[in-house]
């Protein structure tokens, strides 16, 4: 019925809106704090997790200093703290995995394509957010696997992660597998170099001349037609 039955996703930004979540995380986290949520904070917020996951990625800090980094910055933008950087930045991952938005039509895609594929995640996140997150999620039945950065000591662009994956799903050509992701250095030339088809989720409808991909798709929906060419 599909060109491809063997998909491996990104989870946030592609199944999860992570941005959504994101914003009523750390807003929650603030008021439980009682500290103030100023105008421009989750646009300065976003600007600055950013630039340190790309710090992360290209390992000039670790998790641990990005975490405490992240909750210097709110505490300076926000005009001081009365908790530690630990206690807020443990109480925001854990609002975090509360959330589990999922993208529109996330859901119904997902329920078309299960009976007929296998599917798998692949996250660079947090394993405090993405099992409780996933666990508790709609989606969660529909997957053989949960790969999770932090707890294979790999990252997505590494190829071992890919070929981790695959052999979780045993799956044994890269070349018959679909990566579906929003992250285009992350998701799509990671799984690309690998042997991987790709299918990138430009999900900010960004103008590019980017020539790594085999497919792209605006809205996740279009996914079904993709798979049926």
């Amino acid at each position: 019925m599909y060109k491809y039955n063997k998909i491996i996703f990104d989870a946030d930004n592609t199944l999860f809106d992570f941005d959504r979540a994101e914003a009523t995380a750390l807003v929650n986290t603030l008021q439980h704090f009682k500290m103030p949520a100023p105008d421009g904070l989750i646009q300065f917020y976003r600007r600055m997790n950013v630039a340190m996951w790309q710090q992360l990625d290209a390992k000039r800090i670790t998790i641990a200093q990005l975490k405490q980094q992240r909750a210097e910055q709110i505490f300076e933008f926000v005009g001081g703290a009365n908790t530690d950087h630990q206690t807020f930045s443990l109480h925001y991952l854990d609002e975090l995995a509360r959330h589990q938005f999922l993208l529109k039509s996330v859901a119904e895609t997902l329920s078309l394509l299960s009976p007929h594929c296998d599917m798998a995640i692949i996250t660079n996140g947090l394993a405090r957010v993405q099992k409780p997150r996933f666990e508790n999620s709609t989606i969660q039945p529909y997957f053989g696997a949960l790969v999770i950065s932090e707890e294979v000591g790999m990252a997505k662009p590494d190829p071992e992660i890919f070929a981790h994956t695959c052999d979780l799903m045993n799956w044994s050509d890269p070349k018959e597998v679909m990566m579906v992701g929003d992250n285009y250095r992350c998701d799509i030339q990671g799984a690309a170099d690998f042997g991987m088809r790709t299918c990138w989720f430009n999900l900010r409808q960004q103008v590019h001349n980017y020539q790594d991909h085999h497919h792209e798709i605006h809205h996740f929906g279009e996914l079904l037609g993709v798979l049926k060419n």
